[in-house]
C-alpha cells in the first residue's frame, strides 16, 4: 500500500467519504478500487493508479496447518515475511516485520544475516495485517493479536510501527486493542524510554537471551553498544511505574546458554523486577543459521524448574510453522 498516496488522498475528503473508504477496504476488505462503487469513477481510476489495493504474495502451508507464513513483494521488488499462527482455541496471531532484512546481526537469526535493505513504510507494514484478514474472513474469523517478532528491529523503525499500530487499533480499521500488540525488540536508546512512555497498553517482550553481557556480546552484537547495566534500569522503570508485565524472550542454545548456572544468573540478574510481572518465555531453537543446536528437553525443564523454585512464571513458546521456515529466527530463509 502507498501509504503517502492513501493518506494524501483521504486527507483531502470529507467525513462520509473517509469512512466509505475505510469501510470498503478494511470491512469489506476490496481487493481493487474498481470494486469500490461508492467512489466516483475518477476516485477510483486515480487510487487504482497511486494506491492499489492488490498485494503480490505467495502463500506457504494451508489453512488447516498451525501456521502459515506469507512472502510479499513490495512495490520496489523487495520482499518481506509474514507468519500468521492459527490455535486451537480459534485464537489467530499474526507476526509482523517491520524491516527488510536487519542490520543488528544477531547469531542466532537468519533474517540478521541478510543485512539490512530498509524500513518498512506504515502502509507496507499495515498491509501484511490486511492480508492475513482478507485470507481469514471467507471463514468468519479476525486477527485477535499482532506482534512484531518478524523480521527486523521495530525500534529501529518505531515511528512507522506505531503509526501502523494506530491505524489498525482504530475502530475504522481492524479494531485491534491495545493490548493485543506486542512488541519485541533487544533494547535501543534512545527509541527505548519513547516506547515505554508511549501511554498505550502495548505489550513490550525483551528479547534478552543471556544474562551477562559475556554471553550477550557474542549472541547479539548490539549489546556492546547497549550493555545490559544500560538497558536493565529502564525495562525495570518501566515494569514498577506502569504495572505491567515485562516478557523476557530468551532463546535456549545447546550447551550455550541454557545450563543450570545460566538459569541461576538469570534468576539473579531479574531478582529486582517484582515477580509477579514477569513473564520469562523461553523459545527452542530453530534450525537455520550458526552452529548451533536446540537444547534438550531435559536441559529445559531443569532449566524451567530451577527457575520455578525461585518463583519466576515460566512459559515455553511453541515452534510453529518450523516447516515451512517460518518459526522464530527463520524468516528469510
Amino acid at each position: 500500500m502507498n501509504w503517502s498516496a492513501w493518506k494524501l488522498f483521504i486527507d483531502t475528503q470529507p467525513a462520509f467519504r473517509q469512512r466509505q473508504i475505510n469501510h470498503a477496504v478494511f470491512k469489506e476488505l476490496a481487493a481493487n478500487w474498481s470494486a469500490v462503487s461508492v467512489l466516483p469513477l475518477k476516485d477510483r481510476q486515480w487510487l487504482e493508479t497511486n494506491c492499489p489495493l492488490d498485494i503480490n504474495y505467495t502463500l506457504s502451508g494451508k489453512e488447516t496447518d498451525p501456521a502459515q507464513k506469507a512472502r510479499i513483494v513490495l512495490a520496489d521488488g523487495l520482499t518481506i515475511e509474514t507468519v500468521i499462527m492459527h490455535y486451537g482455541t480459534g485464537r489467530q496471531i499474526v507476526c509482523l516485520s517491520s524491516q527488510v532484512g536487519c542490520p543488528l546481526g544477531c547469531a542466532f537469526c537468519q533474517t540478521g544475516q541478510q543485512g539490512f535493505k530498509r524500513n518498512l513504510t506504515a502502509g507496507e507494514i499495515i498491509e501484511q495485517a490486511l492480508l492475513w484478514q482478507r485470507l481469514l474472513a471467507p471463514a468468519g474469523q479476525h486477527i485477535n493479536n499482532l506482534v512484531f517478532m518478524g523480521m527486523g528491529e521495530p525500534l529501529l523503525n518505531l515511528p512507522q510501527v506505531l503509526e501502523g499500530v494506530e491505524w489498525l487499533h482504530s475502530p475504522s480499521a481492524l479494531d485491534i486493542g491495545w493490548r493485543h500488540v506486542a512488541i519485541s525488540t533487544v533494547g535501543l536508546m534512545p527509541e527505548l524510554k519513547h516506547l515505554l512512555n508511549y501511554g498505550q497498553q502495548i505489550k513490550i517482550a525483551w528479547s534478552l537471551h543471556a544474562p551477562e553481557d559475556k554471553w550477550r556480546d557474542q549472541l547479539m552484537p548490539i549489546n556492546r553498544r547497549y550493555s545490559l547495566a544500560v538497558l536493565k534500569p529502564i525495562f525495570r522503570e518501566y515494569v514498577i511505574k506502569t504495572n505491567r508485565r515485562l516478557m523476557i524472550e530468551y532463546l535456549l542454545l545447546d550447551h550455550i546458554n541454557d545450563q543450570l548456572e545460566q538459569a541461576e544468573e538469570l534468576a539473579n540478574f531479574l531478582a529486582d523486577f517484582p515477580k509477579n510481572l514477569l513473564l520469562i518465555n523461553l523459545l527452542n531453537y530453530n534450525p537455520g543459521v550458526g552452529n548451533f543446536h536446540p537444547s534438550s528437553s531435559r536441559t529445559r525443564e531443569a532449566f524451567i524448574k530451577f527457575l520455578e523454585k525461585r518463583g519466576y512464571k515460566v512459559t515455553t513458546r511453541l515452534s510453529l510453522g518450523q516447516d515451512i521456515l517460518g518459526a522464530c529466527g527463520q524468516l528469510g530463509i
